[in-house]
């Protein structure tokens, strides 16, 4: 409801505003910008103001101890959070040069983003900007330290792996049924190195798995039926202290009809009828749920991501994988212990080329190299999953220069859970 006002009154609310801000500082919350003259509002030529309340380390030693000194994490991601403020509008926040999600709120434009860290000193930047263009930066001092699993002094490798079994399926597809499909080069191989991983004995830097243990679809075997099958019926065999490993390297697509919905793309998949011939993402998490009883889940997926075979690096996926990183990330809610590990995240390329060991996916490669042992960053041979997800992280993203970022899922999950006794140590 408005009401009537007499000229003079107007003209004391104008002289009050004004004096108002006239006695203002610089703040956070008003700047030079917001000077008011009789209602007239000066140019604003000022970039925003950034508070940080996440992490909570850094908010409360202030902004101005982050610089000098910086805080002290172990984790291999860092979770970012705060709030950029500005007498006109925020029009966009970047967090190591990439647009971080941004919120509009009674307090100010919240932004959030996550930030993958290297071992040792760790610099990363948040730029903010206003409507007008004029910006803000702050720069973060975050160094990551290594971190010894507690009970690896006390237990030997062979001691380590004893006690449970390991279930995996292993699907590859290369070579579709339909001409409509995009046939990528590697995706076939990759799988057949990951079997290899598995069945190789422990003492010979693989996981020791026995055959019988692992259902292994390559191109023409891995049919919907088959793919269903075995993360279905044949996981029944795992029992609550087993292992339960998906690995799947291929394409993916969203529905066409209702791209919320992901599929996997099947050997015999129709790119017109996802729903009745391609494995719906739910699948995978039904299987988690209601089939797997095995309380230790780990799904790679070197898989859907953006469309396009071209060239000597070759991307795998039909479609935007945002649709499916966010699922695979409600995958990992699913059970106790449920990783899922993806090689790319939203509206990246998952890349393939000869460069990567003759011939991988990029994820896959450093995958199997830091099984291998090179993920390796305490004294102890065995590699465990935590410094697996590290490793691939941060090999994948150097050897893309930051154009593919593999996402783990934010779910609960073992960071000590061994995955194998590396044979090749790397040199540090």
């Amino acid at each position: 409801m408005f009401m009537r006002m007499a000229s003079g009154t107007i003209l004391l609310l104008a002289i009050t505003a004004m004096n108002t801000a006239l006695g203002q500082t610089v703040t956070g919350e008003s700047k030079a910008g917001s000077l008011l003259f009789v209602g007239k509002k000066a140019a604003d030529t000022s970039g925003p103001s950034i508070e940080i309340l996440e992490p909570r380390e850094i908010a409360q030693r202030g902004m101005k101890l982050v610089t000098e000194g910086g805080v002290v994490v172990s984790s291999g991601e860092l979770k970012v959070r705060g709030v950029a403020r500005d007498s006109s509008a925020v029009a966009l926040v970047k967090v190591q040069g990439r647009e971080a999600d941004l919120k509009p709120t009674a307090r100010g434009y919240e932004f959030g983003a996550d930030v993958l860290l290297e071992f040792g000193s760790n610099t990363f930047t948040i730029v903010a900007t206003d409507i007008h263009g004029n910006s803000s930066t702050i720069s973060i001092n975050v160094r990551r330290e290594v971190v010894v699993a507690k009970d690896e002094k006390k237990a030997s490798p062979a001691e380590v792996f004893k006690g449970h079994q390991v279930w995996a399926a292993v699907i590859g597809i290369s070579e579709y049924q339909s001409s409509a499909i995009a046939q990528l080069r590697y995706a076939d191989r990759d799988a057949e190195a990951f079997y290899q991983y598995l069945i190789t004995p422990l003492s010979s830097g693989g996981r020791g798995v026995s055959q019988a243990n692992v259902r292994k679809l390559v191109n023409k075997e891995a049919t919907r039926v088959n793919i269903e099958e075995s993360i279905k019926d044949f996981m029944k065999n795992a029992i609550e202290e087993d292992v339960v490993i998906i690995y799947f390297a291929g394409h993916g697509i969203p529905d066409p009809v209702r791209p919320e919905i992901p599929y996997l793309l099947a050997y015999d998949s129709d790119l017109t009828r996802p729903g009745a011939t391609a494995v719906r993402m739910q699948e995978i998490q039904d299987a988690i749920r209601y089939y797997i009883k095995a309380k230790k889940v780990v799904v790679f997926a070197d898989a859907c991501h953006s469309a396009g075979v071209g060239g000597n690096v070759a991307m795998r996926g039909q479609a935007s994988s945002e649709v499916v990183n966010k699922f695979l990330e409600d995958i990992a809610k699913t059970g106790n212990s449920v990783l899922t590990l993806s090689a790319s995240e939203a509206n990246e390329f998952s890349q393939e080329s000869p460069q990567w060991g003759g011939g991988h996916g990029v994820f896959t490669y450093h995958l199997l190299e830091g099984l291998k042992g090179k993920a390796n960053v305490d004294a102890d041979p065995i590699v465990r999953l935590g410094e697996l997800v590290d490793f691939v992280s941060q090999n994948v993203r150097r050897d893309t220069k930051s154009q593919q970022h593999p996402t783990a899922s934010q779910s609960q999950w073992d960071r000590n859970l061994p995955m194998s006794i590396g044979s090749e140590i790397e040199k540090r």
